[in-house]
């Protein structure tokens, strides 16, 4: 329906030029419909926290979080109070789809349950991230027309829209894609197993530990969900990608957590990354490492110079403030600092990220 609405809207503007003084009337009607169904597909399948890592939101992140408070500005009587976290434009976007409203927009109560029930709405998050690609490009190619038949003082208005609106839809794509493959590969508690782990081993045998056989049957499970849910290869493709940063992230996160290890520790890690590389290679087409190369550089960082960290942590803003804490923890721990030596690069670190 949004489709055909769409055409139509782009055929009546071919017919404006006689019509110059309801033009302006005329986008800001498409800029509110479409603002409406942005927010709605965004609530629907995009409200998770899919950027855990890092210092602060990413670019994509926070061009999507300014675009769905500008919506909430301009079309608040529609798109607030349907929901418990809709009524603030300042919501961080960290809250799961079963929080959101559940008759949002007449969809009906025993649907969404369906939806979230298999597979957490796979096939239909994939077909709400396509509809609203499908629906910018349609807008994009009115553009021009658009453009010709506003009056000249009210280009400006058209640009916004595309800019902030429209152009916003690649960042809200990749959230939804984030967001499902958070939610469908089930490895959320391994940060506490990889933390728990023993570390402080005498010796480095031939045995990798245990979580990483269970790692590796999370994902083979995951690429099977994903084969078969009725979705187009290089969707699946994209969504092994975001599964791959989804596991990377959960390793460090892990690792961070580590107490007390031994160097011989320390070679254990690299041995399970090594396994889980080549495990994961035997049933996946694309290169694996690259994708996991925040865990390779993570677990390399332990055999830095004490004098390396402050200037490593500010060349990789990738690690939160809390992995890069308990990174220098460990490696003070195992390496016998002096108390005021970890206070002093603890420091330097907090001081060189508020630059």
């Amino acid at each position: 329906m949004l489709f055909m609405c769409n055409r139509l809207m782009d055929k009546y503007a071919r017919l404006m030029p006689r019509l110059d003084i309801i033009n302006i009337e005329f986008l800001k009607g498409i800029s509110q419909l479409f603002g409406i169904f942005f927010h709605f597909v965004f609530e629907s399948f995009g409200q998770q926290n899919t950027n855990p890592g890092g210092k602060g939101l990413n670019d994509a992140l926070v061009q999507l979080k300014t675009a769905i408070s500008r919506i909430r500005g301009d079309c608040g009587q529609w798109v607030k109070s349907r929901s418990p976290f809709s009524s603030s434009i300042s919501t961080p976007l960290n809250m799961p789809l079963s929080h959101t409203d559940s008759r949002l927009n007449g969809i009906a109560n025993s649907n969404l349950k369906h939806v979230t029930s298999t597979s957490f709405g796979l096939k239909e998050r994939c077909t709400g991230a396509d509809t609203i690609s499908l629906v910018a490009r349609l807008l994009q190619k009115s553009k021009g027309h658009l453009h010709s038949i506003l009056l000249q003082n009210n280009a400006a208005i058209v640009d916004d829209f595309y800019v902030h609106l429209v152009g916003s839809v690649p960042d809200l794509v990749e959230q939804i894609h984030r967001t499902t493959a958070r939610l469908l590969l089930h490895i959320s508690g391994y940060a506490d197993r990889i933390a728990n782990a023993k570390w402080e081993v005498k010796e480095l045998g031939m045995e990798h530990n245990g979580y990483v056989d269970l790692l590796l049957g999370e994902f083979k499970h995951y690429k099977m969900r994903l084969a078969q849910g009725g979705i187009r290869q290089e969707v699946q493709d994209t969504l092994i990608e975001y599964g791959l940063e989804h596991l990377s992230d959960t390793i460090v996160e892990g690792l961070s957590r580590v107490k007390r290890c031994t160097n011989e520790g320390r070679a254990l890690m690299s041995l399970d990354f090594q396994v889980l590389i080549t495990g994961l290679q035997h049933f996946l087409t694309i290169n694996v490492k690259p994708k996991l190369l925040r865990v390779e550089t993570f677990i390399k960082a332990f055999y830095l110079p004490e004098t390396d960290y402050v200037h490593w942590a500010r060349i990789h803003p990738e690690y939160t403030k809390n992995q890069i804490m308990g990174l220098i923890n460990l490696v003070a721990t195992m390496k016998g600092w002096k108390r005021k030596t970890k206070l002093e690069v603890l420091e330097k670190i907090e001081s060189a990220s508020t630059l």
